[in-house]
């Protein structure tokens, strides 16, 4: 610790009489170890004539001798040298205070620079972690993008697979008529189909494929959505044609409702 400069008058001349003026060393040490007293700057009782290596009887530190244990010579202090003491001392305690100020500037400076360094890795870090959340999200919006895309290109090749069927079968009921003008064409049984295979796009665009059985309702598909999805209240469409289902028609077998043997249900949210 560094004595304060502003220690009055009194805390000096106390430090020097409690090493009966024997050092100013000694007396900044006594000073820094009672500086906290309440009474250290209070007034002092006149001199009782204290000399330079000598004892009295309000001491607080035992006398220092020689190595011999001989009494050292004792020379009486005046009035003029107890003040110059007194101002050395002071000026020592400037001394300490000016060095330990200079001491504290620098480790202030020092842990500004410490805490602007780290100030800025954690700047950095912030920084990157937002770039890898972004990158993130690209890519994410990339593969759903490429997905989309995918299950549009299935959707329009099964339409015109459907649609060539269709035309293979008209002419090949023509081809028959043409060969056999005489004989009457016998309508076509409808095909029984056993099988429903759907594809369920949801809100968000992903497609779940999924096969039932043609006698499975729309109840049930509801049912099967609310299972593979987060959805609870939601509408069951058809897009060619446009076709929104109702929840009366919920009881009615995919076969009967058109859909056999594939299909295209869209979800949508409902509104209430």
């Amino acid at each position: 610790a560094v004595v304060s400069t502003q220690s009055g008058h009194y805390a000096g001349e106390r430090s020097l009489r409690a090493v009966q003026y024997s050092s100013l060393e000694r007396a900044i040490a006594w000073l820094e170890a009672h500086e906290n007293d309440p009474d250290i700057d209070d007034p002092l009782p006149p001199s009782q004539g204290h000399v330079l290596g000598s004892a009295s009887q309000d001491s607080e530190v035992p006398v220092l001798t020689s190595g011999n244990c001989e009494a050292e010579p004792v020379k009486t202090l005046t009035e003029e040298e107890k003040a110059q003491k007194a101002e050395e001392l002071k000026a020592k305690i400037a001394e300490k205070k000016k060095i330990a100020d200079a001491k504290d500037r620098e480790d202030a400076i020092l842990r500004e620079k410490i805490r602007r360094k780290e100030g800025q890795s954690l700047a950095q870090m912030r920084e990157q972690r937002q770039q890898d959340e972004v990158r993130k999200l690209a890519e994410e919006r990339r593969r759903q993008k490429m997905e989309d895309e995918r299950a549009k290109k299935a959707i329009l090749q099964k339409i015109k697979e459907d649609r060539a069927k269709q035309e293979e079968e008209r002419n090949s009921d023509k081809r028959d008529s043409d060969v056999k003008p005489v004989t009457p064409v016998q309508p076509k049984p409808p095909q029984n189909y056993n099988e429903c295979k759907l594809q369920i796009r949801l809100p968000t665009g992903k497609p779940i494929i999924s096969t039932f059985k043609a006698e499975d309702t729309l109840g049930d598909v509801a049912a099967f959505i609310r299972d593979s999805s987060d959805l609870d209240e939601f509408s069951l469409m058809t897009s060619f044609p446009r076709k929104v289902f109702q929840v009366s028609e919920y009881g009615f077998s995919l076969k009967s409702v058109g859909l056999c043997p594939s299909a295209v249900l869209m979800i949508s949210k409902s509104s209430h």
